[in-house]
């Protein structure tokens, strides 16, 4: 997947500057896909070339110009054919944190358990404010709208992988609380 078709479906919910797209990354996208600020715009520029966006210049006094970037029917059209006919491929792990998890033989037991208890803190808190937001979102859980049904799973989704996230810390914590036990 790249940046573009995470763009083309945020902009087939509603209008946006670069700058919204980038903060709906942030709280939308963030389980699945990561985005800079920089990136954003690029793609924005690549896509408006090929036909899939187009923009409206909206003139500000005191405030910075700003863009206004909208889907056009090529770029839904791009987006239908991704979504239906292009092959998803498996999803690959890319997490620092696990690196650092791999290289837990290095350091001390306790500065380990240390950092699994820090991560698990993080996910927590990542889960309090995604189930604000679904919940704000999605107050009636039990009739979700068509148009919204792809955020909803997904940020469904997202709950799950922070919840199971901590429950493989717990986990690795007992792994290295017997560890220093046999020691």
């Amino acid at each position: 997947m790249s940046i573009r078709y995470a763009l083309l479906r945020l902009l087939s919910k509603k209008e946006q500057t670069g700058y919204d797209l980038h903060h709906t990354f942030q709280e939308q996208l963030i389980y699945f896909w990561n985005s800079g600020h920089s990136q954003v715009y690029k793609e924005l520029s690549k896509m408006e070339n090929d036909g899939f966006v187009t923009f409206e210049y909206i003139y500000q006094e005191g405030s910075p110009n700003k863009k206004i970037y909208s889907l056009t029917k090529e770029g839904k059209k791009a987006l239908i054919e991704w979504i239906i006919h292009e092959k998803t491929n498996p999803p690959r792990i890319k997490d620092e944190f696990l690196l650092k998890a791999s290289s837990f033989h290095i350091i001390s037991v306790k500065e380990a358990i240390s950092l699994l208890q820090k991560v698990i803190e993080k996910e927590m808190h990542v889960i309090r404010e995604t189930q604000k937001w679904k919940d704000h979102q999605f107050p009636n859980q039990t009739s979700v709208q068509k148009q919204k049904i792809g955020e909803y799973v997904a940020v469904e989704y997202g709950i799950r992988y922070a919840k199971m996230y901590i429950e493989w810390c717990e986990w690795a914590i007992g792994v290295l609380e017997s560890l220093e036990a046999e020691e």
